[in-house]
């Protein structure tokens, strides 16, 4: 793989810094702006309803609070400047649409992590300079080991399902050698990453690592109960699409920039729409009895790790667990859950909701009954909690990630990717990922807001600027 001179000039540099500078002017491509005659004619055509989009929202909020005119006042807005840069800004997104999504358009950055056929590369995206993460997956590899579905699941899970609580896709593209999917950047790791950072550090060879000889202090009870509401409105999300996640640990859970848990890894997510299923997957210890059992289930066993996944957050020990898998397996079907913490960290409520979620019988299981999600927001765990400002945005984190704590890999250590001796990618391949390419138009928006911010341009300016802005895990 060639990560390109750039790569090896940043792997040590800060990931916060790598990201503040975003990508150097030089490497920019202007953006395809409508020309003229084409910016006249979609101010001809747009209506009102464009105000409910994001791009809409954005520009007639800067022009009422600039004027004190009312954001409702459509006739005024259509006169005023804000309303020919979204003119201007739509105009671009239907010229982004009617080209080829191709890897040319990225800037690749620095490795970010890596898995078992492909790595996550911090990326820029070249005409607007905003920051996402890369998903690439060598085709050969993904071949070699049977993953085709799992990579076509997940690149159809994440087009059907948008929300601030999942890793969302803005992209995808593919080139002879690879896969690619592009989405949000979430700088802060995930949660087993932070779970470390809970712990006092100590010196390693000059690194900072967790003292796990140290009692593990836990996320305090306000950052606990934001990242369970946080998960529950994601894992609802997926339910309502038609899907079970099935996969649901702190491994898969990843922090945005402004400390915003987002629900990532959708490859063992499986469609629900037709019915109950049955198959065992996921991660042991999280399981639910019913997965490990091969019943039918719907979404119950997502509640079930749910539970589990707010244990480990809290103890940084699984409540399911054994010498070997049988014994978890049986502990999982048959053991209470014991809470050996006590005091301030175990409150009762806390301790209910647990139970309540990790119940052995799906059907007595929270959040598995007709009112669905609705009755975990009514457990007693949740008293006070403010659901529609988490759900609106308007909930600040109180556990706000420093992007440059990430031990993200050296460009040198994702370079070992070769394809496997004897396996090519054939016609039958290249048939089942024919409709690969995608262009996220209601995520592209949030990038024109960037581009749109970054050249202040709602203020009169049209001055170009580099990215800056968030990592993605890859299984």
């Amino acid at each position: 793989m060639d990560l390109g001179n750039l790569a090896d000039q940043v792997q040590d540099a800060g990931l916060a810094q790598t990201i503040q500078s975003g990508l150097q002017k030089g490497m920019m491509k202007p953006a395809a702006f409508p020309d003229p005659a084409a910016l006249d004619a979609k101010k001809g055509g747009l209506t009102a309803a464009v105000l409910k989009t994001k791009l809409g929202k954005h520009c007639v909020e800067h022009w009422a609070k600039a004027t004190g005119d009312s954001a409702e006042n459509w006739d005024n807005f259509k006169e005023s400047a804000q309303f020919g840069v979204l003119a201007k800004y739509l105009g671009l997104k239907d010229n982004l649409k009617k080209e080829p999504v191709v890897p040319a358009q990225f800037q690749e950055q620095r490795p970010l992590g890596r898995g078992a056929f492909g790595a996550v590369f911090l990326v820029f995206k070249k005409d607007t300079g905003a920051p996402m993460a890369t998903k690439k997956m060598m085709k050969t590899i993904v071949k070699d080991k049977n993953m085709i579905k799992d990579a076509l699941i997940e690149r159809e899970v994440l087009e059907k399902v948008t929300s601030p609580f999942l890793v969302n896709l803005l992209y995808a593209w593919q080139d002879d050698v690879w896969i690619g999917l592009v989405l949000t950047l979430c700088p802060g790791g995930d949660l087993m990453f932070q779970i470390g950072q809970q712990y006092p550090m100590k010196d390693d060879k000059g690194k900072k690592v967790p003292d796990k000889s140290k009692t593990y202090p836990g996320f305090k009870p306000a950052v606990l109960r934001m990242y369970a509401a946080s998960m529950a409105i994601g894992l609802s999300h997926i339910h309502e699409a038609g899907y079970v996640y099935r996969d649901l640990k702190p491994h898969n859970v990843l922090l945005d920039l402004p400390g915003q848990v987002r629900i990532s890894d959708m490859g063992l997510t499986a469609d629900i729409s037709k019915g109950p299923i049955k198959q065992c997957s996921g991660t042991r210890g999280y399981w639910s009895p019913e997965t490990i059992k091969k019943e039918e289930y719907t979404t119950a066993p997502d509640w079930f790790s749910l539970g589990v996944t707010l244990y480990v957050l809290n103890t940084d020990k699984l409540c399911f667990h054994g010498k070997d898998d049988a014994a978890k397996d049986s502990m999982t079907c048959n053991d209470e859950i014991e809470f050996k913490m006590g005091g301030d960290r175990e409150p009762a409520d806390y301790k209910a909701l647990v139970n309540a979620l990790c119940t052995k019988k799906p059907g007595d299981r929270l959040a598995c009954g007709p009112s669905g999600i609705a009755e975990l927001k009514g457990h007693s765990y949740f008293s006070g909690f403010d659901w529609q400002a988490l759900e609106n945005g308007k909930m600040p984190a109180e556990l706000v990630p420093d992007p440059n704590d990430i031990n993200a890999p050296s460009a040198k250590e994702v370079e070992g990717f070769s394809a496997p001796k004897g396996v090519t990618w054939d016609q039958p391949e290249k048939d089942r990922l024919a409709s690969w390419q995608y262009f996220g138009e209601e995520m592209w928006e949030e990038e024109g807001i960037f581009l749109m911010d970054k050249r202040n341009e709602l203020n009169g300016g049209g001055g170009g600027g580099g990215g800056g802005g968030g990592c993605c895990t890859i299984s």
